[in-house]
């Protein structure tokens, strides 16, 4: 009887202690990422401007990313044939994704409304097509705070803003919009990767071609930074009393393609 107890009681304690690790630590979002233990510093999630839902962690050199149509509880499949994503970008701003060759999935197995938080699980294999895979296991968030249609009110958290870096998605953790004086500068960034769009503080709706003067577009990884050598920046609505811009830009700098690129973020 004694040997059957001590090893049952062993995983009580393995269980116990993992719940009360993650209790401790929340928001919690982590995983194994090729059987390396990864767990973020931080944890989010939000309403991208299409009405789909990211689940983000980061650490100070990497961030992963979860996509789905909504955070009510259900199962979402990841990979070919789905809206749905995941995607982890490294310390060098490789970015596997499961769009659209990999697979996998997310579960949602709680949405709090009242104290606006969601948990669930998730694993998936990602891909960055010819060069190698990524294989995540044992995924799991809990109380991942978000705020799903309010307004943002922290700095570093202006809005929205999302694009495609050389065809993969690029959701950045963070986002900025600050009025410069001559210039509202609008940037979104991973830990990685840092995508910024300069237009004059007074623009009205249009279409602006790069480079045009007072308008510019850089793409950054790391210290290296890129500008854009020919594109379009067009500014769907500015709002001057309440300080909001919305707009969509594509451009090329010598070694990247940044593609359907949107932002709707209010600038202080």
């Amino acid at each position: 009887m004694k040997r059957l107890l001590m090893p049952l009681f062993t995983v009580l304690l393995v269980l116990f202690s993992a719940c009360e690790d993650i209790q401790d630590n929340t928001p919690a979002m982590q995983g194994t990422l090729d059987d390396v233990f990864f767990k973020a510093n931080d944890a989010r999630a939000s309403e991208t401007l299409d009405g789909d839902f990211l689940i983000q962690g980061i650490t100070q050199d990497e961030t992963l990313t979860l996509k789905v149509p909504s955070p009510q509880a259900g199962i979402y499949t990841l990979g070919e044939g789905s809206a749905n994503y995941a995607s982890f970008e490294d310390i060098e701003g490789n970015l596997f994704t499961t769009d659209p060759n990999g697979s996998g999935k997310v579960e949602i197995t709680r949405w709090d409304t009242s104290e606006k938080v969601v948990d669930g699980t998730f694993n998936f294999t990602a891909i960055i097509p010819g060069v190698d895979t990524l294989v995540v296991q044992r995924g799991i968030f809990y109380r991942v705070p978000y705020g799903f249609g309010e307004e943002v009110e922290e700095p570093g958290n202006a809005g929205n803003f999302a694009a495609e870096v050389d065809g993969a998605t690029f959701n950045p953790f963070t986002v900025t919009a600050v009025d410069s004086g001559n210039s509202i500068i609008i940037a979104g960034a991973s830990t990685a990767i840092t995508i910024t769009i300069r237009v004059p503080v007074d623009v009205e709706t249009g279409s602006y071609s790069l480079p045009e003067m007072g308008f510019g577009a850089t793409y950054s990884e790391g210290a290296d930074s890129e500008q854009a050598t020919s594109g379009n920046i067009i500014i769907v609505e500015h709002d001057l009393a309440n300080n909001i811009i919305k707009g969509t830009f594509s451009f090329q700098t010598d070694n990247h393609s940044i593609s359907l690129g949107q932002f709707n973020v209010t600038y202080q």
